[in-house]
């Protein structure tokens, strides 16, 4: 069987899944007023833990992202008493016991709702949790590249093999979405390109042309400047890897080539640790995960 076709069922099982304890997490977050741009950004501070989170850690993992957007998420905890100052220069940051507290506390919730979740019979859950587990563990010990950045971060919240199976399995699929991360970093940076210049290449590949209003109307939620994103585009231009025409971005063919190859290069890194599973288990893993995804979507 061919691995390729599991991904888009994974994808779709693991937004299932969350659409059911995303909005009960919410509820637990709302008790403690997080702040609005800042609240994100106390559970990725909780997989840092007991090291300091910082804007340049968090661009690490999503280097599309604005380093100065992270920065005032950041800020807004340690306003709210959520995150301690840790460093001279104000720029690291470790959670607070009223930030532990909330952060333990929105994940229990999250635990809880997963826990009354019973998608497939408890055997069928444990075939499941077996599976993902030893593919975890397979990307972990991958020859590099690509690196473990994102996968060993996500681990570190990892709830343990004790907790309930539903926990388990979103664990798990969490893991392997940090590594398919980790797996598209280390494909397209040998390019030497910033990430926010990547991303908007990506909104070319897959949308086709646009004007800079409407790209930068499109990423707004990354926090990059148009003056920022029309010198990334300078960039690919300069690369041959985009053309302007009568105001619209588009890519060349080179860019269409360069793009479809870090696809290509991200869907190897991925696939390489898949080897540890045979047709069965592969089988097994997509069917479980179809019927996970079709059973859950039915409860909403």
């Amino acid at each position: 069987m061919n691995e390729t076709l599991v991904w888009p069922v994974f994808v779709e099982a693991y937004h299932a899944i969350s659409k059911h304890y995303v909005p009960v997490m919410d509820e637990k977050a709302a008790e403690y007023e997080l702040p609005e741009r800042g609240g994100w950004l106390l559970l990725p501070a909780l997989t840092f833990d007991p090291d300091n989170i910082s804007a340049e850690k968090l661009c690490i993992r999503s280097p599309y992202t604005s380093a100065r957007r992270f920065q005032a998420g950041l800020e807004e905890l340690v306003a709210g008493g959520f995150l301690i100052v840790e460093s001279e220069n104000d720029l690291d940051y470790r959670l607070s016991p009223l930030g532990r507290g909330a952060i333990m506390a929105i994940i229990q919730a999250g635990y809880e709702c997963m826990t009354a979740l019973h998608p497939l019979d408890h055997v069928e859950l444990e075939s499941l949790a077996d599976i993902l587990n030893k593919l975890v563990h397979a990307c972990i010990e991958a020859p590099e590249p690509p690196g473990k950045w994102s996968i060993r971060h996500s681990r570190r919240i990892d709830p343990g093999d004790v907790a309930p199976v539903m926990v388990r399995i979103d664990q798990y699929l969490s893991d392997l979405a940090a590594y398919r991360d980790d797996c598209h970093l280390a494909a397209w940076q040998i390019y030497g390109v910033e990430g926010h210049a990547w991303e908007a290449l990506t909104v070319l590949w897959r949308n086709g042309m646009f004007t800079l209003d409407g790209l930068c109307e499109q990423l707004a939620h990354r926090g990059f400047t148009s003056e920022e994103y029309q010198v990334a585009l300078a960039d690919l231009i300069r690369r041959g890897w985009v053309n302007l025409d009568d105001g619209e971005y588009c890519l060349t063919e080179l860019g269409v080539k360069v793009r479809e190859a870090a696809e290509a290069d991200t869907d190897d890194y991925f696939y390489r640790p898949w080897s540890c599973l045979g047709n069965q288990a592969l089988n097994n893993l997509q069917t479980q995960l179809t019927r996970l995804k079709t059973v859950l979507e039915m409860g909403l």
